[in-house]
């Protein structure tokens, strides 16, 4: 059940970085989403890891916020 919430968190930063409009933030969140479903496959229940990846990563704020604060 873990790892379908774990999946899904994945998908949810994949799509996520498919509405960026900044190529290197966009990489960045796709790696991010490749190496969640990296340790879900291979790492055999690593959740100390994978939780707090998810949750970092999903509390990234996105590129456009980032540029509208720093002017």
């Amino acid at each position: 059940m873990i790892d379908l919430v774990l999946l899904l968190a994945g998908l949810v930063i994949w799509t996520r970085a498919s509405n960026e409009g900044d190529e290197a933030w966009s990489l960045f969140l796709r790696s991010i989403a490749v190496l969640d479903l990296a340790f879900i496959t291979l790492g055999n229940g690593q959740w100390l890891i994978e939780i707090p990846m998810l949750v970092l990563a999903l509390a990234l704020p996105s590129a456009a916020s980032l540029e509208r604060r720093h002017p």
